[in-house]
């Protein structure tokens, strides 16, 4: 360093520059005009650059979630992935949900020790305790966690938090660190903590969805869902063994199961399993069968604080009072899955306050939406609200939520089946009706639709409502039911459910149930093939409906009977039966029983080969069908027509008459029917020497059949294979036979 000037006096020297020169290090610089005397500079310690490596131990055992740490690998460039999520000046901001013991703090910390060799100034790890143990962490205390953690001594952290978070991100600037922020709650709570400048990687797991940080900070969100069945298979075998899950892979599976395919739970349970070395897993799968028991299993007895009970536990106390109600109330729900409306009625909420307190839970991550108006309950946490539910309300809660839920449940199956079949007879539902969240239906395909998805639901509050013993409704549910189960092919289902209605009208004393019933368990038995038990149903029925006065059951146990002699043994007796269920249906002005029986005789009729006596019961069910609004039975007048025509060996006339139907099945959406006249239509092309039209509906027919297992499809192929080889021979017998009836649903 130089002074100002010489100080020599000499006017004629030249007078040197005036300036400041230093050399080396400018760490600690003095600036003096003059200085008098010696001068002394000290100094303490240079600061030492603290590099802080702040994660936690990786977990270990970990397998599997091999997508997420490839997606995780993409989002952060020269992590070995894509690197090309985000450009190099971006910063990277990644949230982790997902529902309790999922295994976000798992996943995050071993991916963070993958990548922990690319941060080389360090890396930074706070716990927000969410919803772990001891109070929540501030955001004020975890700045100050951070910057003691880098090194600032604490006279230098500011006292407020905006002072603390300025420091912080002073600190970070255009540093290649990792921050991991464990278990936050909200936006609010991390939002200070968030880097300012890349290359800068910030990690968070929460229960919660944190949408805030991806609105205004762009962060990435990814949802961690439970375990696929091989990955829960190969993460047992990492805790309990190879060897003894290979060894017995059906109880293997069946722990699995137990455990919903939920990390912690398997990770629990390996445990569990290794304190039993004795034990065989077939044994420790029957200690978890039951439900109620099935958390205390999945528990740990020297850490009561880990086990799965207490992971739920710790974020269902954090909810608000109704969105706790509706969470347990979830556990008197037949099912895992069900509709925003079903929930609404289930509680005794409006349905637009429902689902704002159904997205809390979805945002909590306790729910998963699956698609736009539906939600799913993870089994583990099912087990959990159904637990909750038993202690903290009363029993006879439970009886009031099934009561609302069924009456929503059966007031829409009326509304659905009134579109598909305007002239079924349908029952009432019992006092009080539900108000609100009834559904419209478009159509046909709306409504099948729709049951199609809420088929489980149905079959479940059957079960329940009667256990529960609510038997009015655990009767008038399968008989609303009864057309759904019969179009959708649930034949085995129907059987049960008719079954269970069919106890609970006997509990009753209720005739008129008891026959309703027995109608829908001998059709069922019918089309399941035992003939001879659907005799036994339909018999009961008769008498019941006699004894009830109802005609409509009278009426059709009479043609049941009727056709299944017939078709048994050919008896006489079998066309009489059909008459009478004519004359039973025609007096109590039932016009579409009337006319089905009528096409009953019209069948036995063309069977026999009394041709022209087939055509006229065909024509006069045709005259009944054309005074009712219903498209499907004039359809189906004309198929048994076009069967007449084409045994009667007028092929050309039975193709008009086959065609006319099969738009109707068509755009009904009625596979069963849409087959059967595709196979006469096939048969009667054949008759007509027309080959590739004869292939193209047998074909059609063929794929129909065969997708759902029906034995019809054999003879089908046979007509197929015959168009290859000798010429076809019409079947006099028109299609092929269908147990059951026919349709009297539609």
């Amino acid at each position: 360093m130089t002074d100002g000037g010489s100080g020599s006096g000499d006017e004629t020297a030249p007078e040197p520059a005036t300036g400041n020169h230093h050399r080396g290090s400018a760490r600690h610089v003095v600036q003096a005009g003059a200085v008098h005397g010696d001068v002394y500079l000290t100094s303490g310690a240079a600061e030492s650059a603290i590099i802080p490596r702040q994660l936690p131990l990786a977990p270990a055992r970990f397998v599997n979630r091999r997508a997420d740490l490839a997606l995780l690998d993409a989002l952060l460039p020269g992590a070995g992935g894509a690197g090309g999520a985000a450009s190099p000046s971006s910063l990277n901001v990644v949230v982790i949900t997902g529902p309790p013991g999922v295994g976000k703090t798992a996943l995050a910390l071993h991916w963070a020790h993958r990548v922990r060799s690319l941060h080389e100034d360090g890396d930074l790890y706070v716990n927000m305790r969410g919803h772990g143990i001891g109070p929540r962490v501030d955001t004020s205390s975890a700045l100050l966690s951070l910057l003691r953690a880098m090194g600032v001594p604490l006279d230098r952290i500011p006292d407020d938090l905006d002072g603390r978070a300025a420091l912080y991100r002073s600190r970070l600037d255009r540093k290649r660190v990792l921050v991991a922020i464990d278990d936050a709650v909200s936006a609010d709570q991390v939002r200070a903590l968030l880097p300012a400048s890349a290359p800068a990687t910030v990690l968070i797991t929460s229960r919660n969805r944190l949408s805030g940080l991806a609105v205004y900070e762009g962060a990435r969100r990814m949802a961690l869902h439970a375990l696929s069945v091989e990955e829960s298979l190969e993460l047992l075998r990492a805790g309990v063994g190879a060897d003894r899950v290979d060894a017995e892979p059906e109880a293997a599976r069946e722990l699995v199961d137990h455990c919903a395919r939920l990390p912690l739970a398997l990770r629990v349970l390996s445990e569990r399993v290794m304190d039993r070395p004795g034990y065989s897993l077939g044994e420790v799968a029957a200690e978890l069968r039951a439900e109620d028991e099935r958390l205390d299993a999945l528990g740990t007895a020297d850490d009561e604080l880990s086990g799965v009970r207490a992971v739920f536990s710790t974020s269902y106390s954090a909810l608000p009072p109704d969105c706790a109600r509706l969470f347990r109330s979830l556990g008197a729900h037949p099912d895992a899955e069900f509709s925003g409306e079903a929930c609404a009625a289930a509680v005794g909420l409006d349905p637009k306050a429902a689902v704002r307190v159904l997205d809390v839970l979805v945002a909590r991550n306790l729910l998963q939406r699956t698609t736009r108006h539906r939600y799913r309950l993870h089994d583990l946490l099912r087990v959990y609200a159904v637990e909750r539910f038993r202690t903290e309300e009363p029993p006879r809660n439970r009886g009031e939520i099934l009561k609302r839920l069924a009456g929503w449940y059966l007031a829409n199956v009326r509304r659905a089946l009134a579109v598909c079949s305007p002239n079924f007879p349908s029952v009432d539902v019992p006092e009080p009706r539900p108000t609100g969240g009834l559904l419209d239906f478009t159509g046909t395909e709306d409504a099948l639709a729709w049951f199609d998805v809420e088929r489980p639901n149905i079959v479940g509050i059957v079960r329940a409502v009667h256990d529960a013993g609510l038997l009015d409704l655990a009767w008038r549910i399968p008989v609303a039911a009864y057309g759904f189960f019969e179009l959708s092919r649930r034949w085995e289902e129907w059987r049960l459910v008719n079954t269970i209605g069919h106890r609970a009208a006997r509990s009753m004393g209720h005739r008129y149930g008891e026959g309703r019933n027995l109608i829908g368990l001998a059709d069922a038995e019918w089309l399941l093939g035992d003939k001879e038990e659907a005799l036994t149903h339909y018999e009961a029925a008769l008498g019941a409906g006699r004894e009830a006065e109802d005609p409509w059951t009278e009426g059709f146990a009479l043609r049941q009977i009727g056709l299944l002699r017939w078709e048994l043994d050919r008896s006489p007796s079998g066309p009489e039966l059909l008459r009478q269920a004519a004359a039973v249906f025609r007096a109590a002005g039932e016009r579409r029983g009337e006319g089905m029986a009528l096409l009953g005789l019209a069948d036995c009729a063309r069977e026999a080969g009394r041709l022209d006596e087939a055509a006229e019961h065909c024509r006069e069910a045709m005259s009944v069908f054309t005074r009712l609004p219903d498209s499907w039975t004039v359809a189906w007048a004309r198929y048994a027509m076009a069967n007449v025509l084409r045994a009667s060996g007028r092929h050309r006339a039975a193709v008009a008459e086959y065609r006319a139907a099969l738009d109707v099945f068509v755009g009904d959406r009625d596979l069963d029917t849409e087959a059967l006249a595709r196979t006469g239509l096939g048969e009667s092309y054949a008759a007509l020497g027309e080959t590739e039209s004869a292939r193209m509906h047998l074909g059609a027919a063929l794929d129909l059949l065969r997708s759902v297992s029906d034995p019809r499809a054999d003879s089908v192929a046979a007509a197929i294979a015959r168009l290859d080889g000798e010429s076809p021979k019409p079947d006099p017998s028109g299609a092929p036979g269908r147990g059951g009836g026919d349709r009297d649903v539609r």
